[in-house]
């Protein structure tokens, strides 16, 4: 929600990003485009009527990862007007289900050019450049979207945002989004386990477990919580605590980077079992 641990925090899904707020499963088919009252509406309202309706079928079949429906849909959408940012930002998801970069940043980049205030496509976009690891612009496009006040997914583009941040070496920057994020939507856990790992470095235990129970509390457990609480609890001096989330670590991520790093950093201590 980029690299493993971007899909793994936010992208924070970052990443699940692309997902989140841009695709939508449905249930309703092309053979179901009709408009309410159609004698009532002028040809126009008809074709704009036709095209979100192609848009959205459209995207509920990429979710469900039928692409040559979703193609079929697009197509008609663009057909009824090729200028539509929905149906290019459409375009650049279906390209990116296909890993096909080239054509989804030319889609995503007609989307925005079409409709610079669309914010939905902006953060999709953004999401995409996290993917290829470019994070200035991916920075860039988050740093937009979050000034959307009335946009529904703006506390995970301030998430977005945080990660990029961090990827470019700003942590004041990644905590202020964080921070932001959580005043948005208390609810969302990704920047909890965010803060608290800045706050460790920071050898700021207390506020670290604070963050780190927030994130508990609304998440399931994960190899990158673990490993900090583990840490944490041993910068407390808490034993017990330590021997107990390894062996949820080892047991629960056996093959996980930081399973192997909380093995090498109990054998330096001379506890491992």
């Amino acid at each position: 929600m980029v690299s493993h641990r971007i899909c793994r925090g936010v992208l924070l899904a970052v990443v699940t990003a692309m997902a989140v707020g841009c695709t939508t499963t449905t249930k309703t088919t092309s053979s179901t485009l009709t408009t309410s009252s159609p004698d009532q509406k002028s040809e126009s309202e008809r074709r704009q009527d036709a095209l979100a309706n192609y848009v959205q079928v459209a995207l509920g079949y990429i979710g469900q990862g039928n692409r040559d429906q979703a193609r079929l849909n697009l197509l008609r959408a663009l057909e009824i007007d090729g200028r539509s940012a929905a149906a290019h930002n459409g375009m650049a998801l279906l390209y990116q289900l296909e890993k096909d970069p080239p054509h989804a940043e030319e889609h995503f980049r007609k989307a925005l050019r079409y409709d610079s205030g669309f914010t939905q496509a902006r953060n999709n976009f953004g999401v995409f450049l996290a993917t290829q690891k470019r994070y200035q612009e991916a920075f860039d496009q988050f740093e937009i979207a979050a000034r959307d006040v009335n946009y529904n997914l703006r506390p995970q583009v301030f998430a977005s945002l945080g990660v990029m941040a961090k990827k470019l070496a700003r942590p004041e920057v990644a905590r202020d989004a964080w921070e932001r994020a959580i005043a948005l939507d208390p609810a969302l856990p990704g920047p909890y386990l965010e803060l608290a790992e800045y706050h460790f470095q920071r050898k700021d235990y207390p506020l670290a477990k604070r963050f780190l129970s927030a994130n508990g509390r609304l998440a399931k457990p994960s190899a990158r919580s673990l490993w900090l609480e583990i840490r944490v609890e041993d910068a407390f001096g808490n034993g017990d605590g330590v021997a107990s989330k390894g062996l949820a670590l080892r047991k629960l991520f056996p093959y996980a980077e930081e399973t192997v790093q909380y093995r090498e950093w109990s054998e330096r201590r001379g506890d491992v079992r």
